[in-house]
């Protein structure tokens, strides 16, 4: 009995030790500092708590991770090493380290960090997912789904691995299986607006203009400031020539997020389906000030001004849609018509003969490639594009190629 009080007295003391430390209290103060966006103090407790730990690194850990949250990459490098080196078989600490590599832009680097953690604890979702997106983000997509997968294997219910794994799959035309990662998305976090906008683009793409507009109005209803949300809803509302409540949506997106540069050029398409030609211009104009890629306002710009009589103004747009998208095939109908206008039949030939080669449906090329044929004196092939018009069921067209090619032959 006697030989087991020493024991017996170790302990005691030993717990008697851990209810006396001064970590806990100062890791709750520092929590509470940080809470009450008091960084420097906060910092300044958690380092008076490290000076007490011995074998864990709690505080380490949370001063790197508000240096993240701060945006101070170097300071959270330094932290997640000063914890890897406390507590080198801490999954956490090289977590927290790949994540601070990662903000730093060195991958490899974080990629390391994160097999390590994953070594250390590989029933940790977070490290495959972030494995993910760094693939995903160099365009390892196929690997991409493969860490998202094994994130969800650890996690059934992580909900952003669910919604980058969709991603992949829309950003690959895979509408199917991008619906049902969205789904899953939602199904693991009912309340994720995101994913609801992403459903409602997944059935955008597919022609479902109604289920469209219905998931985006919930998106909406959860989150009125989500600039996507209404900007995809007017999207919707537009195709299914709803224009007032389109324009509503569209507006209301502009009002979160003023740069939003697609949203005016969508206003311009209904004001110009509604005959507001001015309203519709100034929409186009504002789109392309706010985002210079976007192709869809060079090129609705080039054409107004095109038919305005606009000849400079539509070739300087032209030119900066053709410098967003060297292969716009709409660009190069266009361009082929101003050559057409200006009476350069042969390079009105050169690129309208280009275009029907690429995409062979396109029968406003086939058009205005007729009537280049025409004026250059080829009436034989003029007509072979008027028979291309007319088995496509193009009338319109083909009646308006025919006349001009009776009238040539007269």
């Amino acid at each position: 009995m006697a030989s087991s009080r020493p024991v017996l007295l170790c302990a005691v003391l030993g717990l008697a030790l851990v209810a006396c430390s001064p970590v806990p209290e100062l890791l709750r103060r520092g929590d509470q500092l940080a809470a009450e966006n008091k960084p420097e103090e906060a910092m300044q407790a958690w380092v008076e708590a490290d000076g007490h730990e011995k074998e864990t690194c709690e505080a380490l850990l949370r001063a790197g991770n508000l240096n993240l949250k701060l945006n101070r990459p170097d300071a959270a490098v330094a932290a997640f090493e000063q914890a890897v080196a406390k507590v080198p078989t801490s999954a956490l600490a090289y977590l927290g380290l790949a994540k601070a590599y990662l903000a730093k832009n060195i991958p490899a680097t974080a990629i390391q960090a994160l097999d390590r953690a994953i070594a250390l604890d590989n029933k940790r979702a977070e490290p495959f997912f972030i494995k993910g997106q760094i693939a995903r983000a160099e365009g390892r997509l196929d690997e991409a789904v493969q860490f998202y997968d094994q994130a969800i294997r650890r996690e059934p219910r992580h909900a952003e691995a669910h919604l980058r794994r969709g991603d992949v799959y829309f950003s690959r035309n895979d509408l199917k299986e991008a619906m049902q990662a969205y789904s899953l998305a939602l199904a693991s976090d009912p309340e994720n607006v995101e994913a609801l906008v992403q459903v409602g683009r997944t059935y955008l793409a597919a022609g479902e203009h109604s289920r469209a507009a219905a998931a985006l109005e919930r998106a909406v209803q959860k989150n009125r400031r989500n600039a996507w949300a209404q900007y995809y809803l007017g999207e919707a509302l537009m195709l299914l020539k709803k224009p007032d409540r389109a324009i509503q949506a569209l507006q209301n997106a502009l009002q979160v997020d003023r740069k939003l540069g697609m949203a005016y050029i969508r206003l311009g398409q209904i004001y110009e389906a509604s005959l507001l030609p001015d309203r519709a211009y100034d929409s186009y104009q504002r789109g392309v000030a706010m985002d210079p890629n976007l192709l869809e306002g060079y090129l609705n710009l080039a054409r107004m001004q095109f038919e305005r009589k606009q000849e400079a103004e539509a070739g300087r747009s032209l030119e900066k849609a053709l410098k967003v998208n060297p292969d716009c095939l709409p660009c190069r109908v266009l361009l082929g018509r101003m050559y057409l206008q200006r009476k350069k039949y042969k390079q009105a030939v050169e690129v309208l003969e280009k275009v029907v080669q690429t995409n062979y449906q396109d029968n406003e090329a086939h058009f205005y490639l007729g009537q280049s044929y025409l004026f250059l004196g080829m009436v034989a092939k003029a007509t072979a594009e008027y028979n291309a018009l007319a088995l496509s069921n193009d009338t319109a067209r083909a009646q308006a190629l025919l006349e001009l090619i009776n009238r040539h032959s007269r």
